[in-house]
């Protein structure tokens, strides 16, 4: 899927393992002296035990996936103590990857994440993309591919998308018409993308606090458009395509299917506020999309060593059973190997279905459990990994977006297929892997 917008150097503490019992010594027998990994270890597991009745850590941070450990590398850039604690044995949730080695062709390295990045690499993007202001506060980069340009496979026949797509694509298959139409919608989107320009994400809270973090942002908000512009930013993004007079139908296809790409929605459920960041980063003078040397990896470690640089923790293996709730406030977990650590806050990156699971039965009003329960689920989609021979392949484009039939619709079944070609711009020179990920 899209994102606007990973050798992990943290402190690592993988969770005790069970430490076996030692009979008593027969009377007048000196005890054999413990080994010194296993003092380690119960030295290790006496300070754990030592923080969580103390109640050190600020905050516990549930998943280590893109958003976990954005969330715990910022706490501990602002000096508090932060602990990330995530399941797996590699961080990163979904955002991650995984080798191959064949023999006499050598090692295959896949992502298994978002493949899809723009606005991670140009200083000005920083107020758009809140992936690329995360970093930029935490000090930190990710180097970046930049390209311009992709491939389009659709009924209409096959296209090179640039930010020139109406003149180059639009005027091909339907006419000078709509192209004017598509130029007015570009015009109609300016002052919407101006306003999510002018207020970055991480300003914005559900909290009093909004005032201090938001208020300095204001007066250009309000200066950079009518504020009652503002908005259509909660609309659905098929009202505001026929607000801006958007007929032609390929390309309100094209529209739904870009925003199926990155939301997992057509237009008519994805908000307009999410595609005003999308067009104010895609189809700008010099736009560019990027993709992280060395894949996806690249931006975990990146964030996890800067989750080590300001002193924060992150633990593997470390499974939540339940998150601890007394007086009607989150104070700590238990994890599955019954180690319960306390905190005066828990921020909790999993799907809201798990979150259920993890809270105690009582802890939350019985309406609003049902109604986070009920929470409809994204169709699922198929990764198909392989690796190739790219001698001779010069003009591949490194994504490509396929469609087999409009009538359809572009979220039916097996219909819509979005192919990953990292290769192109990170080891070309080499064998090629791909990714096809079909929905």
């Amino acid at each position: 899927m899209w994102m606007s917008a990973w050798r992990a150097s943290a402190v690592f503490a993988p969770q005790p393992p069970c430490l076996p019992t030692r009979s008593p010594a027969l009377r007048g027998t000196a005890p054999e002296p413990e080994p010194r990994r296993l003092r380690q270890r119960r030295a290790r597991t006496s300070l754990r035990a030592a923080r969580a009745s103390r109640g050190d850590y600020d905050a516990v941070v549930v998943g280590s996936g893109i958003g976990g450990l954005c969330a715990a590398a910022t706490l501990a850039r602002y000096g508090k103590k932060v602990l990330c604690v995530e399941a797996h044995d590699t961080a990163g949730g979904a955002a991650h990857g995984f080798k191959r080695r064949v023999p006499k062709l050598g090692t295959f390295r896949f992502d298994t994440g978002p493949s899809f990045f723009s606005g991670l690499s140009a200083p000005e993007t920083a107020r758009i993309n809140p992936l690329k202001a995360v970093l930029d506060l935490l000090e930190t980069e990710v180097l970046c591919h930049r390209y311009e340009s992709f491939g389009l496979c659709l009924p209409e026949g096959h296209f090179t998308h640039t930010r020139g797509f109406g003149k180059e694509v639009l005027a091909e298959v339907s006419g000078e018409a709509a192209v004017k139409e598509w130029e007015a919608l570009l015009q109609a989107m300016k002052p919407l993308a101006a306003l999510v320009e002018a207020l970055p994400v991480p300003a914005l809270r559900l909290d009093p606090s909004v005032l201090l973090t938001a208020g300095p942002f204001l007066p250009k908000f309000l200066a950079a458009a009518n504020p009652l512009e503002a908005l259509q930013l909660k609309d659905p993004f098929a009202k505001t395509l026929s607000r801006a007079g958007l007929k032609d139908p390929f390309a309100r296809r094209w529209l739904d299917l870009l925003c199926f790409c990155l939301s997992g929605l057509p237009a008519d459920g994805t908000v307009t506020a999410e595609m005003a960041m999308m067009f104010g980063e895609f189809y700008k003078p010099g736009a560019t999309m990027d993709y992280p040397v060395g894949g996806v990896q690249s931006l975990v470690r990146v964030l996890t060593e800067a989750l080590a640089k300001y002193q924060g923790e992150l633990r593997l293996r470390a499974e939540v059973e339940e998150i601890l709730v007394e007086r009607n406030k989150a104070c700590g977990i238990r994890l599955k190997s019954g180690e319960e650590l306390r905190c005066s806050t828990v921020i909790c990156n999993t799907s809201c279905w798990d979150l259920m699971k993890l809270l105690p039965p009582d802890s939350l009003p019985d309406a609003w459990r049902r109604e986070r329960e009920s929470t409809p689920a994204c169709r699922s989609f198929m990764h198909l990994h392989l690796g190739f021979d790219m001698k001779g392949l010069d003009a591949l484009q490194e994504h490509y977006i396929c469609l087999e039939d409009w009538g359809r619709g572009v979220d039916a079944e097996e219909n819509a297929l979005l192919i990953s070609i990292p290769s192109v711009e990170d080891g070309r020179d080499l064998f090629g892997v791909l990714k096809f990920e079909r929905f």
